[in-house]
C-alpha cells in the first residue's frame, strides 16, 4: 500500500508541477523531432535536460558516465602503488624481531626470519599463526593482520590487474590503497549497471557518494521520467517504439501550434498577427472554453459563472484562473479542404527540414481541426511513395531511411482523391519539400530515377509535372515551399507554379511558420 506524507509548505519544497511540466515538453520536443515515445525517453535519460523552474541541470547518463570514467582516470595518473604493501611487511618484521627478543631474554628457539618465512605475505602470516607466540604484543600485532588477511588478499588481485596503469606520483599506503581500491570497484560497478540499463539495482546513495548530491538528484528525476509520462496518458510505450495515445496527440497539435505562433509573433519584432479566429458572425448562444490562438471574444456570463462555480474567493473578490474562460463561437461560412504534403525524403533529416515542416503539419492540422470543424485538413507524407498520416502516425513520423527517393507525383494523386472525397469546392494543396522528383509510376508500376549529370531526374520530373496539371484541371490550387536553393529545384518549382498559377516560395526551415501558418491565420481574419 502506497503511503503519503502531506506536510506543511515551508518554501523549501521542489516545485513539482513546473519540473513536471518540463519533462512533458522535453519529450513533446523529442517526438517533433521524429523519435518514437521510446527514444525520447531513451534521449532524455542519455543527455540530461534543464528544468528552468528549480534552475537545475539534470545530469543524463553520458555525463555520469563520463564523470565516472574521469575520476578514474584522474586516480590512475595521480597515485602510486608501489607502496602500498609496506606498512604490513614492516610491521611484521617488527612483531618477527620483538617476538624473537622476548625468546632470546627467555632463551627459547629463535623463530624463523621475515625471509625465512613462505613467499607471499597471506603464506607468511599463516606460517606465523603456527607458532606459539611468548611475546603477547607480537601475537595481538600478528592478530590484527590476520583479522585482515582477506583485505590483503583483495588489494593483491587489485594490485596485480591495475599496478601499471598508475603512474602517479602520490605514494599510497595500505589504508589509503584499500579505500581507493572500494571506490573504485563501486565506481566500476555502478558503470557497468548504468551501461547495461539495471537501473532499479542502482543505490542512489551511491551516486551521491561517488558523483555528487547533484547527480543523485538528477538520477532520481530520470527514474521517474516513465512513470511521469505515463501517469499524463500522453504515450504508451512497448518493444516496438512506443505509441502516442489520443490526448498525447492532441496535446502535440497544440503545443506544435503554441511554439510556432509564438515564434512567429516574436519574429515579427512587434507587428500585430492578430489571434487566431473563427470566420463569420459571432454566434450569440454558443460557448466555448478558451484555447490559446482563439479570437477572444469572451463570454463574460459563462466565465465569470464558472469561477462562482469553484467558489474560490480572495478577499471577498473572485479568482479568475485561465481554465475559467469562455469565448463565443464563430459560425463558420465556407467549408475547404487543405492538404498538406510532407516530405520524408531522406534529405529532409539535414539542416533542421523536417523537424521544422513537421511542427507546421502539427500546427496547423490543431489549428483547423479545433477552430475550424466543418473544414477538412488532411497530412500525406510521401518519400518513395505516400500515404496519408494521421493521428499517431502523423504525431510519430519521421523521415523514411529506407525508402529515400522523391514521389510528389504519388503525394498530388493521393491529394487529388482526398480533396474529390470531400465534396468541398473550396481546397488547396501544400507542399513542403527539398527535393526533385526521384520516383513516380507508369500505369500503376513503381519506377525510381537518380539524378543525372545535370542534376535532373528528367522522366520523374515530367511525370510529376503531368500530375501538376490534372490537378489544375480540378481547379486545385498548389502552394510549394522549397527548403532548398539548387537552381535544378528553383526552376521545377516555377514550373509547377508556372503550370498551377499557384505560390512558389524558396525558403528557410525557419520561415515556414510565418509562409504557411500565419498566412493560413490571415487569410481566415479576412474572410
Amino acid at each position: 500500500m502506497k503511503i503519503i506524507k502531506y506536510g506543511k509548505w515551508d518554501g523549501s519544497q521542489e516545485p513539482f508541477s513546473k519540473k513536471r511540466k518540463d519533462i512533458v515538453d522535453m519529450f513533446m520536443d523529442n517526438i517533433m523531432k521524429g523519435m518514437s515515445p521510446n527514444m525520447s525517453i531513451s534521449q532524455m535519460l542519455w543527455e540530461g535536460f534543464s528544468l528552468s523552474g528549480m534552475e537545475f541541470q539534470v545530469m543524463g547518463i553520458e555525463e555520469m558516465l563520463t564523470k565516472l570514467q574521469q575520476q578514474i582516470g584522474e586516480s590512475f595518473s595521480k597515485y602510486s602503488l608501489q607502496k602500498i604493501f609496506d606498512k604490513p611487511i614492516d610491521e611484521l618484521k617488527f612483531l618477527i624481531a620483538d617476538e624473537n627478543m622476548t625468546r632470546l631474554e627467555k632463551k627459547a628457539k629463535e623463530m624463523p626470519s621475515y625471509d625465512e618465512l613462505p613467499n607471499g605475505l597471506i603464506e607468511k602470516l599463516r606460517s606465523l599463526d603456527r607458532i606459539d607466540f611468548l611475546n603477547s604484543d607480537s601475537r595481538r600485532l600478528l592478530s590484527g593482520w590476520k583479522l585482515r588477511e582477506k583485505d590483503i588478499k583483495d588489494l593483491y588481485e587489485f594490485y596485480s590487474e591495475y599496478s601499471q596503469y598508475f603512474t602517479g606520483d602520490d605514494f599510497l599506503d595500505f589504508d589509503q590503497a584499500l579505500d581507493l581500491m572500494r571506490r573504485m570497484k563501486s565506481m566500476e560497478k555502478l558503470k557497468q549497471q548504468i551501461m547495461q540499463g539495471q537501473f532499479s539495482n542502482i543505490d542512489v546513495k551511491t551516486i551521491s557518494e561517488l558523483l555528487g548530491e547533484n547527480a543523485g538528484k538528477s538520477f532520481n528525476i530520470l527514474l521517474e521520467l516513465p512513470n511521469i509520462i505515463d501517469e499524463e496518458g500522453i504515450a504508451k510505450f512497448d518493444n516496438s517504439g512506443g505509441t502516442m495515445t489520443p490526448k498525447g496527440v492532441r496535446n502535440l497539435g497544440e503545443k506544435a501550434f503554441g511554439v510556432v505562433y509564438r515564434h512567429v509573433k516574436r519574429d515579427r519584432q512587434g507587428q500585430s498577427i492578430g489571434n487566431a479566429p473563427q470566420t463569420g458572425e459571432i454566434e450569440p448562444d454558443t460557448s466555448k472554453p478558451y484555447v490559446f490562438g482563439d479570437r477572444f471574444d469572451l463570454d463574460i456570463t459563462k466565465t465569470i459563472l464558472n469561477s462562482v462555480t469553484r467558489g474560490q474567493t480572495i478577499e471577498g473578490k473572485l479568482e479568475l484562473t485561465p481554465d475559467d474562460f469562455h469565448v463565443r463561437e464563430r459560425e463558420e461560412l465556407i467549408t475547404s479542404t487543405t492538404v498538406l504534403l510532407l516530405d520524408l525524403s531522406w534529405s529532409m533529416s539535414i539542416e533542421g527540414r523536417f523537424e521544422a515542416a513537421k511542427k507546421v503539419a502539427l500546427a496547423l492540422d490543431n489549428y483547423i481541426r479545433t477552430r475550424f470543424s466543418k473544414d477538412k485538413i488532411h497530412i500525406v507524407g510521401f518519400s518513395t511513395d505516400a500515404r496519408e498520416l494521421k493521428g499517431n502516425e502523423l504525431a510519430l513520423s519521421v523521415w523514411d531511411t529506407n525508402r529515400p527517393f522523391t514521389n510528389l507525383q504519388s503525394g498530388l494523386r493521393l491529394a487529388m482523391k482526398l480533396i474529390k472525397k470531400s465534396g468541398n469546392r473550396n481546397n488547396r494543396v501544400i507542399v513542403i519539400t527539398d527535393g526533385q522528383p526521384t520516383a513516380y509510376y507508369i500505369n500503376e508500376k513503381l519506377h525510381v530515377e537518380m539524378p543525372n549529370m545535370y542534376g535532373i531526374s528528367p522522366a520523374a520530373c515530367k511525370a510529376t509535372l503531368t500530375e501538376v496539371r490534372k490537378v489544375t484541371a480540378q481547379g486545385m490550387n498548389i502552394e510549394t515551399f522549397m527548403l532548398d536553393d539548387n537552381p535544378v529545384l528553383v526552376e521545377f518549382t516555377h514550373q509547377i507554379s508556372k503550370i498551377n498559377k499557384g505560390r512558389a516560395v524558396m525558403c528557410m526551415p525557419g520561415q515556414l511558420g510565418e509562409l504557411i501558418l500565419f498566412e493560413e491565420i490571415k487569410r481566415r481574419e479576412k474572410k
